[in-house]
């Protein structure tokens, strides 16, 4: 397996300010964005080297089960049909910030829920409170090492056999606080990548960020610097916060850059429901943390960065899920498009920034 999401699946309601009405029933979820990213960039039939868990209630809508049969990925349904799918509610206020809440009771995904074959997957996503971070990621590994005693020598695969997985670790939302700070720290010596958005970056950190400002990118930086140089014990940690329409910022220890949206110039017509680019963004982000061959982790974050901006395009263009659609049997099209033409087009718009004499 190249990734695992252990995001959960939700059915949304999804409201906003009149007049415009609701969106019901909609397909959501940290779990089926995260699967969304890394699948853009998995055809078949690799696709099914991308794995997830649904825990499926009695209420469970069959277009939707279409939907994500035909995405071919390794999507493992778990039957609960004694309670509904887990449901929640999303309002977008004036401000454009989205308030959320559950509509009944959430069924977690852990290592528990996770089958021999995705306990052996090279990128793990996680969106939980630090302390959970820590437990699954124990766990994960604990299990790792009970599995491949198991196996006798002579029967294990090459997936069997693979190195430490990449842990990139979504902090849960409501959790970024000053008074998580000291657990978010422990928490950034078993993963890889940490990635919190903007908004959850500062009030993690109780300050104000203004990127409008020249001096809220100098703070920006600084204040990334700071928090990966805390990491002593994993000085190779990598720190990518999600700016939304701003695209992204990567510090590591010993590089930041920034990096655009991909709809920059035309975030207006393009851009309609921002839900869950965030998510997407980090599924396209592992898969492209394994395109980068070699120990150049700076250089394999930065790639990874790339492949995770383009992958959250896709999904903030519709309600829901963008259409996929094969036009012959070795292509598809996402919305209409390439994937690997879109990262080919923005690839080139990011080299011309970083090497702005490729211009002439």
């Amino acid at each position: 397996m190249d990734f695992i999401t252990l995001g959960m699946f939700i059915i949304d309601e999804i409201h906003y300010q009149p007049p415009r009405a609701p969106d019901l029933d909609v397909m959501g979820g940290a779990g089926l964005y995260a699967a969304l990213g890394a699948r853009l960039f998995r055809p078949p039939p690799s696709s099914s080297r991308v794995g997830w868990t649904i825990h499926e209630g009695h209420d469970f809508p069959s277009h939707m089960k279409n939907t994500i049969d035909a995405w071919n990925t390794s999507c493992q349904f778990i039957s609960t049909p004694n309670r509904p799918t887990t449901r929640a509610f999303n309002r977008y206020e004036p401000s454009g910030y989205r308030s959320f809440r559950y509509l009944n009771e959430k069924i977690r995904v852990d290592e528990d829920c996770l089958t021999m074959e995705q306990l052996m997957s090279k990128t793990y996503h996680l969106i939980c409170s630090a302390d959970r971070c820590i437990s699954v990621i124990q766990g994960i590994n604990r299990k790792r090492r009970e599995l491949s005693k198991a196996v006798p020598p002579n029967e294990r695969t090459s997936t069997a056999s693979i190195g430490k997985p990449i842990f990139v670790w979504e902090p849960f939302p409501d959790l970024c606080k000053p008074s998580e700070f000291g657990r978010f720290l422990e928490a950034l010596e078993h993963v890889d990548v940490v990635s919190p958005n903007l908004e959850e970056f500062c009030n993690l950190l109780g300050i104000i960020i203004d990127l409008e400002r020249p001096a809220g990118w100098v703070l920006l930086r600084q204040e990334c610097t700071k928090l990966v140089g805390y990491s002593s014990g994993r000085s190779k940690i990598a720190l990518v916060i999600r700016l939304g329409e701003k695209g992204c910022f990567i510090a590591q220890h010993n590089q930041c850059m920034s990096m655009p949206a991909y709809h920059e110039q035309n975030a207006a017509s393009r851009v309609i429901d921002p839900t869950g680019g965030g998510n997407t963004f980090l599924g396209g982000f592992c898969i492209g943390a394994l395109q980068s061959v070699g120990e150049n982790r700076t250089a394999k974050f930065e790639e990874a960065a790339l492949y995770g901006v383009v992958a959250a395009s896709f999904a903030i263009e519709q309600i829901g899920v963008p259409t996929v659609e094969r036009v012959d049997s070795n292509e598809e099209v996402w919305n209409g498009e390439k994937v690997e033409h879109r990262l080919k087009l923005f690839r080139e718009r990011v080299a011309e920034r970083t090497n702005p004499a490729s211009k002439s």
